[in-house]
């Protein structure tokens, strides 16, 4: 009986240490190393942790295309321009694009369980939350390719479809 309960608390031991072993590397995301990483190609940006997503978005972007599913379909753009900051988006436009509204929005980081705008799947990643309290959607970054940002709007499927947009960084 002393030795089943000896291997019971070993077993404990291991799995206690096992969990806080993982936590410890999925949740501290303070110590990346981000020497080696291609800014511009990021094929799962979703996936990777926050300093990374920050890090990829930072900066002046050229909007250029809204996507929706449904009736709306798909909006090309000319003249609106994105600035991402720690915590501010600004839009800009110089021109006729009416699908945009210019101004100065603040936004906060969660991380949220997110559905993916084409298969029936779903997963967690960071979401640029909107902080004017009325807003109940926000952007999660799913990649980056040469230097086209592609944004998922995280909205319910069931009542807006899907859609999101694409920029492209402005060097």
């Amino acid at each position: 009986m002393k030795i089943k309960i000896l291997k019971f608390i070993a077993l404990l031991f291991v799995f206690a240490g096992g969990f806080s072993f993982c936590n410890k590397n999925t949740l501290d995301d303070s110590n990346i190393d981000m020497s080696n990483i291609d800014f511009s190609n990021i094929e799962d940006l979703h996936a990777q942790p926050l300093p990374v997503i920050q890090k990829c978005v930072r900066g002046k972007w050229k909007w250029f295309h809204i996507y929706r599913s449904g009736v709306l379909g798909s909006i090309p753009l000319s003249h609106t321009f994105v600035e991402f900051t720690n915590d501010s988006i600004f839009i800009t436009q110089d021109g006729g694009d009416d699908m945009t509204v210019p101004g100065k929005f603040s936004y906060s980081w969660k991380k949220k369980k997110v559905y993916d705008n084409i298969l029936p799947s779903s997963y967690t990643t960071y979401v640029m939350q909107y902080n004017d309290g009325q807003t109940t959607t926000g952007w999660y970054f799913d990649n980056i390719q040469n230097d086209t940002l592609g944004v998922c709007v995280d909205t319910p499927r069931d009542v807006y479809g899907y859609g999101g947009y694409l920029f492209s960084r402005i060097k």
